[in-house]
């Protein structure tokens, strides 16, 4: 009897290779106000890893807003490993069908308006459920701008779907405008973002001051403003500034100020009041 029962024992085993990881494990962070991640599900590959992070939701729109997020480690794409992650090229007809999985019933619109972030440009969608939220599909792909044939960079692939009861586009896209890649892989040759930009030109130059776009600007984003000689056209064309008004008396008698400009051609002259 132990025999048999020893022999009969075995492990569950699992269909799926996803497994739930903690939130502050997630490689996309949401900007602040945004949306907060709720859960991170896991799949881990030979070359890479792939993450589906479940946002926040407030829509009556069947489905989960959530990132899709891919890591790849190496973007030589070595097809002989048995569990190795590929990053198939975002085509229409592939991201048609994205948009149809994970919003089925949803009529999307593809935009065709440039927009970039902080990675580089992305692309997006927008569309009405039948609930009447307000839906963004929005893809990125980041890699660098230069193939790598030696020292393959990586690469980092995003989606976004995401549904809202009483927000608009704005402010659906400012939540892809904003997120942060909070995971990297520990070595020197992985560097998907490519080479950092350079300074702007007018950076420590002489007459060029920069100051703040406003105060409150929580972007901190500043304005060049250069110096420029004021010319007489200059002085016409900007509007006086206006003197604050003062409380005449009543009983105060106020002369006529006599005109001393000439008035216009082709318009009969008014002639002043009696003086008293």
């Amino acid at each position: 009897m132990a025999l048999s029962a020893c022999a009969g024992r075995s492990d569950l085993g699992y269909a799926s290779l996803m497994s739930e990881v903690p939130a502050t494990r997630a490689i996309v962070v949401p900007s602040p106000g945004g949306p907060s991640v709720v859960a991170v599900l896991q799949q881990q590959y030979q070359d890479g890893l792939s993450q589906e992070i479940a946002l926040s939701t407030a829509s009556l729109t069947s489905g989960q807003n959530a990132f899709y997020v891919s890591l790849l480690n190496n973007t030589a794409g070595n097809t002989e490993l048995p569990n190795a992650l590929s990053l198939p090229s975002m085509t229409p007809d592939r991201l048609q069908r994205e948009m149809e999985e994970r919003m089925p019933g949803v009529e999307m619109e593809t935009s065709l308006v440039y927009v970039q972030n902080r990675f580089g440009p992305f692309g997006f969608a927008t569309g009405r459920s039948s609930a009447g939220d307000l839906c963004l599909y929005a893809w990125q792909q980041i890699e660098p701008g230069e193939p790598a044939v030696f020292v393959p960079g990586g690469a980092v692939s995003v989606r976004l779907r995401l549904c809202d009861a009483d927000a608009n586009v704005d402010q659906l896209l400012r939540v892809f405008y904003g997120y942060t890649i909070a995971a990297y892989y520990r070595q020197e040759s992985w560097n998907p973002y490519g080479d950092p930009p350079s300074p702007p030109k007018q950076l420590g130059e002489k007459d060029a001051p920069i100051y703040p776009r406003g105060l409150g600007d929580s972007r901190g984003s500043a304005t060049i403003v250069r110096r420029r000689n004021v010319t007489e056209r200059d002085r016409q064309v900007t509007s006086p500034v206006q003197a604050p008004r003062r409380t005449i008396d009543k009983d105060m008698i106020v002369p006529a100020v006599p005109l001393e400009t000439a008035p216009p051609s082709g318009y009969p002259v008014v002639p002043p009041p009696p003086s008293q």
